[in-house]
């Protein structure tokens, strides 16, 4: 992907290409457009909501490239937006926000109950005239709206060429939720996780549940119906010790309670009911596998950091800090530092909640974090980068977050003055 931009707040001109291993970072002075850069590209995954964002933003041309192949090109022109060079299609903030608020004179006139409009009518001019005023401000309407669709649909087609993006700002320990009357109030995220963590285990516990009846369900048919069987003890002894291993994992993180299996020994008279329960359990085990491998990530990245305590993982708490030196007394998400929260925040967002193959952005993830964490960033993104297949830009003013990685660095300063390619 490339990103030109012409004249943003009217002096920069920037050429922008996306580093091949799926890593970019932008550095540059404060007011020079890092994270501006980064709205522009989320704006464009919310397709016509993000209309407004570029209404109002100071530039005069902005051009988006992927692949080679796919282009927009957005133009500012007397405080419009033109699409792809069609100036008979812009767009300006007044007619789209009538669209998008769905307020205009042909919406309003023209609805289901359009003839219970005349019912207070007394003369039969009024009636004409109303009916004319409806008519000749239809036409203007109609154009505006077919003018608005067009614009609509170019950016929903490079959306999808766009794929999902998924942003995580600077601000992210509190954060803004709107109850069923659009009214909005500040959400304290760490104190919301060990209900989302909760939430995640449930739902896992569930699915697996769910399959754990099916299979059930059938054993005794299949059990009748089979053919194979555990041929050798160490053929299970094999299939005992890679359970054993997941039985640890799953006690781990509290999914499960099932007894240690390793003391077993094999008899052969079992042997076809032993080949079905090893399946049967590996087939269970799939629908824990990612959300494990995904604990694992998450607990090994903080736990690495924190001193004298560590993440723990439970059904009952969610998540919650435990105190490793001496006393073992569970600590308060609240009572952590402001970077301790900040680095959890960041890689639960990253780890849990961003989907897979995706344009990711990130915003400032120095804040906060001793510039010993700052150096780990990178790595530990890159970890998370090759387990979800993501493509991520990093906005950052931190030497320290970049560390070794200065070959994926694009520098808006070294770029200001430069002529647009």
């Amino acid at each position: 992907m490339k990103i030109q931009f012409k004249a943003l707040f009217g002096r920069f001109d920037y050429s922008i290409e996306l580093k091949e291993d799926g890593l970019t970072i932008i550095t540059g002075p404060n007011g020079f457009g890092k994270s501006t850069i980064l709205d522009s590209i989320y704006q464009l995954y919310k397709k016509e909501k993000g209309i407004p964002f570029f209404l109002n933003l100071d530039f005069e041309e902005v051009i988006f490239l992927i692949s080679g192949e796919k282009q927009l090109k957005i133009t500012k022109k007397a405080g419009a937006l033109v699409i792809n060079d069609k100036t008979n299609y812009s767009v300006n903030l007044k007619n789209i926000k009538k669209y998008l608020g769905n307020d205009s004179f042909f919406n309003r006139y023209y609805n289901k109950n359009f003839d219970k409009k005349f019912e207070d009518r007394k003369t039969l001019d009024e009636v004409f005239n109303y009916v004319s005023l409806i008519e000749r401000y239809s036409k203007k309407e109609v154009t505006q709206k077919n003018n608005i669709k067009f614009v609509i649909n170019v950016l929903k087609e490079f959306s999808k060429e766009l794929g999902k993006v998924f942003y995580i700002r600077e601000q992210r320990l509190v954060s803004e939720e709107f109850d069923s009357f659009d009214e909005s109030r500040l959400k304290d995220e760490i104190k919301e996780l060990p209900k989302k963590f909760k939430l995640l285990l449930d739902r896992n516990s569930s699915e697996y549940s769910s399959k754990s009846n099916e299979l059930d369900s059938s054993y005794p048919i299949r059990l009748f119906n089979n053919k194979e069987a555990i041929t050798s003890k160490y053929e299970f002894n094999q299939k005992i010790e890679l359970m054993t291993e997941k039985f640890q994992k799953l006690n781990k993180f509290d999914l499960s309670r099932i007894q240690d299996l390793s003391n077993l020994e094999f008899k052969e008279e079992f042997s076809k009911a032993l080949k079905i329960y090893f399946d049967d359990f590996d087939e269970k085990y799939q629908i824990y596998e990612n959300f494990i491998n995904q604990l694992e990530l998450f607990t090994d990245i903080i736990n690495e950091k924190l001193n004298f305590k560590e993440i723990a993982i439970s059904r009952e708490e969610g998540i919650f800090i435990q105190d490793t030196d001496f006393t073992g007394k569970q600590i308060s998400l609240s009572q952590l530092s402001s970077g301790e929260k900040q680095e959890i925040i960041l890689f639960y967002k990253l780890i849990f909640e961003t989907p897979e193959n995706t344009l990711l952005l990130i915003d400032e993830p120095e804040i906060s974090l001793h510039i010993a964490w700052q150096k780990k960033f990178m790595d530990d993104l890159y970890k998370i980068i090759k387990f979800k297949k993501l493509n991520v830009i990093v906005a950052t003013h931190s030497p320290q977050i970049i560390n070794n990685h200065w070959e994926n660095q694009i520098d808006l300063g070294e770029l200001y003055g430069k002529k647009f390619d």
